[in-house]
């Protein structure tokens, strides 16, 4: 573990305080949470740009059927 030093202003440090408070936890744990929060989704956003395009070519649009064909169309044209 590494330890450092984070500086929140009074307001902030009182918001996180009264977070805290209420999930049961300290201010440090708090601060930890979200930073692995941050960096999980980072994670998660980097991973979604290395997949390719979503292609609806290889889809077909199922008609549901109490649809009627003025609501099918508009439904259809969302895709095109």
């Amino acid at each position: 573990m590494v330890d450092i030093t984070v500086h929140l202003d009074e307001e902030l440090y009182d918001k996180a305080s009264r977070v805290a408070r209420l999930d049961s936890v300290s201010v440090q744990q708090l601060v930890e949470d979200a930073v692995k929060r941050h960096l999980d989704y980072v994670e998660t956003v980097e991973d979604f740009s290395k997949m390719a395009p979503l292609s609806l070519a290889d889809y077909e649009l199922v008609r549901d059927a109490d649809e009627s064909d003025v609501d099918f169309d508009a439904r259809r044209a969302l895709f095109r």
